[in-house]
């Protein structure tokens, strides 16, 4: 994805600058309710070639924050771009019209302008996208939603992605988990923030509702907040519907509490390696769904799941939708961190494997009771162990 990002107003005193591209195909993730889609569009330039564009959406806060484009890519290339841009997303892809698509794009768009946020680069090749306005009727609307949301499988899903849009500040979102026009009562938060912890338990069942009562931990970006809510939840003609919200209380919480609230194992594998290079570059070819950040002490590879299994447990964790996290230091060190005793063994295997050659040496297996290897990365340490004996 590209990061050069700029202020765009839309011009052209009324010309249109369409380019004379036929639509072939679009594709969107079934994610919308984890407040983010990725979407590609297909279409046939005027010379005959593939053009194909690749958006990821951001319904919170950004609006439209990614966007890269290819003629005539091959099969890999168009995977790599995909996977990058939208592989942590933990969804599948589900076939859109054209105007389903451009719909999204102009609904995304709207939080660009709302929340005064920069357009990525390329604005040039999907203005005439956003000059199209159309007017989509409801049940035009409610197709698009039946498609890019994921089916509702259980309560405990139902209730995570109900507080979690809450949270997020997106209407819309929420809206379409209650059962009428009910929602807008609920509001946890006045602007977007981050769920980082959902606990919903049973509380009693009337008729045919079941309620339940919520803990929440939300991330303020400058401190924490526990809401205690109550959800009643029906099956509906639709499926499972929220029919009953209510907050009980919200108490501002320190960063040691919140700490102590999102306690949990992770285990943690040390290996050295000779050529620092060789296993980046191995990386970069194996895994291109991983989320890459450079940091000054090494490179961040974070892996997520394949899909967002982890919400439909009673217990949600805003970190549940990682596989693994791995750092290569530059002092040819690699460590690896997941939450998972199954995806430990998955990750061993995979690094002693002949994918990665014999690149790289064990020199340590933890396990701890809180999370550490995050703080490892932003404290400035290039060796793990070095990092160990200062917090010891």
């Amino acid at each position: 994805m590209k990061k050069d990002r700029f202020k765009v107003i839309i011009g052209g005193g009324g010309k249109s600058s369409s380019p004379k591209h036929k639509f072939k195909r679009g594709f969107v993730t079934n994610t919308r309710l984890m407040g983010v889609v990725g979407m590609k569009l297909y279409w046939e330039n005027e010379k005959g070639d593939e053009y194909i564009q690749f958006f990821h959406l951001d319904f919170e806060e950004y609006g439209i924050d990614g966007y890269e484009s290819l003629i005539d890519g091959s099969k890999d290339e168009i995977e790599f771009i995909s996977s990058k841009m939208m592989g942590g997303l933990g969804g599948k892809f589900v076939r859109i019209s054209k105007r389903e698509g451009i719909y999204l794009l102009n609904e995304s768009y709207k939080i660009n302008i709302s929340n005064n946020e920069s357009l990525p680069q390329g604005v040039e090749e999907y203005d005439f996208l956003l000059r199209t306005k159309l007017d989509m009727n409801k049940d035009a609307e409610d197709k698009i939603w039946e498609k890019m949301c994921e089916d509702i499988s259980n309560d405990f899903q139902l209730a995570n992605y109900f507080v979690m849009r809450a949270v997020g500040f997106d209407k819309k979102g929420q809206q379409f988990l209650f059962e009428q026009d009910k929602a807008q009562g609920f509001n946890p938060t006045e602007k977007p923030y981050t769920l980082i912890k959902n606990v919903t338990q049973l509380s009693y069942i009337e008729k045919d509702t079941k309620y339940y009562n919520v803990e929440s931990l939300i991330d303020l970006d400058k401190g924490y907040q526990l809401i205690i809510s109550k959800l009643g939840i029906k099956e509906t003609e639709k499926g499972l519907k929220i029919v009953y919200a209510e907050i009980n209380s919200k108490m501002k919480i320190s960063s040691i509490e919140a700490t102590f609230q999102l306690k949990k194992p992770e285990y943690i594998l040390v290996y050295s390696l000779e050529d620092l290079v060789e296993v980046v570059e191995k990386f970069d070819k194996d895994k291109p769904n991983a989320m890459q950040n450079i940091h000054e002490t090494g490179f961040l590879y974070t892996e997520f799941n394949l899909n967002n299994d982890h919400v439909r447990n009673s217990t949600y964790y805003l970190n549940g939708d990682i596989f693994a996290v791995y750092f290569i230091t530059t002092k040819n060190q690699l460590a690896v961190s997941t939450f998972s005793k199954e995806n430990l063994d998955e990750i061993k295997k995979y690094l002693r494997g002949k994918s990665m050659g014999g690149m790289l040496e064990l020199e340590g297996e933890f396990k701890t009771d809180t999370p550490i290897l995050y703080e490892f990365v932003h404290s400035g340490y290039e060796d793990f162990f070095d990092f160990l004996n200062v917090e010891e």
